[in-house]
């Protein structure tokens, strides 16, 4: 991923707002940064017991996503949610 700019990070923030809506986390509040040259993705959550904190990371496919592509948003909802699975849900 070359250097994302401020229209990208907009962009991946606007994917990872619809991705986390899409999973209906009861409460949750997230940060995304460049990183390594991927998007560093940082979910705290809801859990049974109080919250976590989650880093999950995604490459040039958090912006296919936003852009439509079914299968990058299918990708990431079923990597993501397996490390979120101690997440309350609605």
């Amino acid at each position: 991923m070359a250097a994302p700019d401020e229209v990208d990070l907009a962009r991946a923030k606007v994917a990872v707002s619809s991705l986390l809506d899409g999973m209906k986390l009861s409460a949750h509040l997230y940060a995304v940064e460049p990183r390594e040259g991927m998007w560093a993705v940082i979910v705290e959550c809801a859990t049974g017991s109080g919250w976590q904190r989650v880093e999950l990371r995604a490459g040039p496919e958090l912006l296919a996503a936003i852009d439509g592509d079914a299968e990058a948003q299918a990708t990431l909802d079923a990597k993501w949610r397996a490390h979120l699975a101690d997440c309350k849900y609605d």
